[in-house]
């Protein structure tokens, strides 16, 4: 069980840095049994809200808690 919450993280976390738009800022991804917690510092709110969109999308993320900070 724990392989496959490491896996919706990781998969949440690759899926954010292959973004164009994303690819250049550290955005931490945290897993907790499907709700994906975003950290770190972006630079625009369409960012913030891009990253959160990306990770509603993966398959078993049942919620995401956005903590991105826009700088």
């Amino acid at each position: 069980m724990n392989d496959t919450m490491h896996g919706i993280g990781h998969q949440v976390q690759n899926t954010i840095m292959q973004d164009r738009s994303l690819q250049d800022y550290d955005i931490e991804v945290l897993d907790n049994n499907g709700i994906i917690t975003l950290r770190g510092v972006v630079p625009t709110r369409d960012a913030r809200e891009k990253a959160e969109a990306i990770a509603r999308e993966i398959e078993g993320v049942t919620s995401v808690i956005n903590e991105l900070d826009v700088i």
